[in-house]
């Protein structure tokens, strides 16, 4: 072969090497490209079986058992084109693509990791009824809304401990009826981080029980969008 096309196809192959390589080191986009942001708030708009299949992939649900300590139900990370996309599920009418555009650029961006945490009442225990309430029992008081307070969270990475930017909760309510009055059921845990300070590599979100009790789920960045 002539050594000019030796030399050619080797160039060629380390030049598809690299781009390999940059597309395996930057596999989510940040920061979104407008065909990007495009597309994900036409995703969340169709809010269909199609959206939810690629919201699905940045979830996991937990099954672990803690007890009789609030049980970590699910949890969840959101890259930024991830958190285009939901927004614009959550907000399916009157909600244009200048908005998505607009709520992107002013939170920046981000990778969020949220917690789900449910009560122990609001889940029945294996092979036994679930109890009916006494009067006692429904008059008795609450547990504070800032219960989740007790829990510790981190993102881990190369059992590097990612700092936290923001931190927010909302506590979950269940329906009352005609018998029984709204009582809190659990709290969904919102952490907010600098994608800058996360790769996009394996991930490791970490929840530690107030009985120090360690669950965790790990998220592929590499192979989220």
């Amino acid at each position: 072969m002539h050594p000019a096309w030796q030399c050619s196809r080797r160039l060629l192959g380390f030049l598809g090497a690299c781009l390999l390589l940059a597309l395996t080191v930057s596999a989510y986009e940040a920061p979104l490209s407008p065909a990007s942001l495009h597309e994900a708030w036409t995703l969340g708009q169709r809010n269909d079986q199609a959206t939810a299949n690629v919201l699905n992939a940045y979830i996991k649900e937990i099954t672990e058992k803690v007890g009789g300590e609030p049980r970590i139900a699910e949890i969840e990370i959101l890259t930024p084109f991830a958190q285009v996309v939901d927004e614009s599920r959550q907000n399916s009418s009157n909600f244009s693509e200048q908005q998505a555009i607009e709520s992107y650029h002013k939170r920046g961006d981000t990778i969020v990791v949220s917690v789900q945490l449910m009560l122990p009442a609001v889940y029945p225990k294996e092979d036994s009824p679930a109890p009916t309430p006494s009067t006692s029992q429904k008059n008795a008081p609450l547990r504070p809304e800032n219960f989740w307070q007790s829990f510790h969270f981190n993102l881990k990475q190369h059992e590097k401990v990612i700092p936290i930017r923001t931190t927010r909760s909302k506590p979950i309510y269940s329906a009352p009826t005609k018998d029984a009055p709204s009582v809190l059921d659990g709290a969904t845990v919102w952490l907010q981080y600098d994608s800058k300070d996360v790769a996009s590599e394996q991930a490791v979100v970490e929840v530690i029980t107030p009985g120090s009790k360690t669950i965790t789920a790990t998220f592929d960045l590499n192979k989220l969008r």
